[in-house]
């Protein structure tokens, strides 16, 4: 039988405010839509702290979405190419979203409404050597 210490309970938030958060990928599970169609479930927790979950739909109605969440995560999007994605290629991504808010069966919870192309944090660049005030430009 599971056991554990156990400790002062905090609340993590169900939803946040609607607007702009940074978001890390921290499962996926491929399977199938309602409509019978391949799906990859992105479980996501925002930089506040809550989850919410997101899907990429793999048909051709909603491949602008699987573009715009490739693009926020970094990824380089080439029109016309032919793409593969596993769910286990895109835990750890992270990017930028704008989330709106929602109630469902009478509680309130985020929905992705957008992913903000060009608002992923840049990969970490090397800084260029401090220059000291008492040396020549």
């Amino acid at each position: 039988m599971p056991s554990y210490h156990a400790s002062t309970p905090n609340e993590r938030p169900d939803h946040v405010d609607a607007g702009d958060y940074q978001v890390e990928v921290v499962d996926a599970i491929e399977t199938i839509s309602k409509g019978g169609h391949e799906m990859i479930e992105l479980k996501l927790k925002t930089s506040a702290g809550s989850y919410l979950y997101d899907f990429l739909v793999f048909i051709p109605a909603a491949f602008w979405k699987i573009d715009a969440f490739r693009a926020a995560t970094g990824e380089v999007v080439q029109p016309e190419e032919d793409v593969e994605i596993t769910a286990d290629h895109v835990i750890g991504r992270s990017g930028t979203v704008r989330l709106s808010v929602e109630e469902y069966n009478g509680k309130k919870r985020n929905k992705v409404a957008a992913w903000l192309v060009g608002a992923a944090k840049p990969a970490a660049q090397p800084q260029p050597a401090r220059r000291h005030d008492n040396e020549p430009f």
